[in-house]
């Protein structure tokens, strides 16, 4: 038996500007409306998969994790700097800046997405 993730569902208080900042963030991945309303809005992934989020008024935080090549990871750093968005290697710490990984990977961040979504990237 094969199971795969479709999709993963967040809640968004402007699931357009929600999507956008991360796709961009990730380095301009495809992003698309959803839903008969176009109230939701899609992130392509890999594997056919993607990161909805969802127009609502009230959100409860959640925690997204991206695994990304060398490169890509590089690159969502350099972006997090550029931002000014805090950024850490440590879910309880997540501003503490670091990008080494603990759990033995080549690299780890977690920050805060628009809504507080806790989003990690990681490398390997």
């Amino acid at each position: 038996m094969s199971v795969r993730i479709d999709h993963l569902a967040l809640p968004a208080r402007d699931a357009d500007w929600s999507a956008r900042y991360l796709a961009t963030l990730l380095g301009d991945v495809a992003v698309h409306p959803e839903g008969p309303d176009g109230d939701m809005v899609s992130i392509d992934l890999d594997h056919g998969a993607s990161l909805l989020y969802a127009t609502t008024d009230e959100v409860h935080t959640a925690h997204v994790a991206l695994r990304v090549d060398a490169g890509r990871f590089a690159a969502v750093v350099a972006e997090l700097r550029e931002r000014g968005v805090p950024f850490g290697n440590d879910p309880e710490e997540p501003g503490n800046g670091r990008t080494d990984d603990h759990l033995g990977g080549a690299g780890r961040v977690y920050f805060p997405d628009p809504d507080g979504h806790l989003i990690e990237v990681i490398s390997g």
